[in-house]
């Protein structure tokens, strides 16, 4: 199993700070300016947004470090193979 590295941990911990924030963010614009206002819809998206973008970010950074597993396995698994095709010559 593989260990977090030091951008996954401050990943994790803006998007956790991007909650919270955003959340008490957004209840003070409803208690400023009301449920249906603009302000909040525009408030909204961008919170959304900004916590979509963290999530895309975590997944790509995971899948380079998959993409850095695999590499590695089938480097082996070639290293093997030329090494069988020498034996049979």
């Amino acid at each position: 199993m593989r260990k977090p590295n030091v951008f996954e941990w401050l990943l994790l911990i803006m998007g956790v700070l991007c909650i919270g924030i955003g959340y008490i963010l957004v209840q003070a614009m409803v208690i400023q300016y009301g449920f249906f206002s603009a302000h909040l819809a525009v408030v909204l998206l961008l919170w959304f947004l900004l916590i979509v973008g963290i999530v895309l970010i975590a997944v790509n950074e995971n899948s380079k470090e998959e993409l850095k597993t695999i590499i590695a396995q089938q480097r082996d698994e070639m290293r093997l193979l030329r090494a069988d095709l020498r034996r049979k010559h």
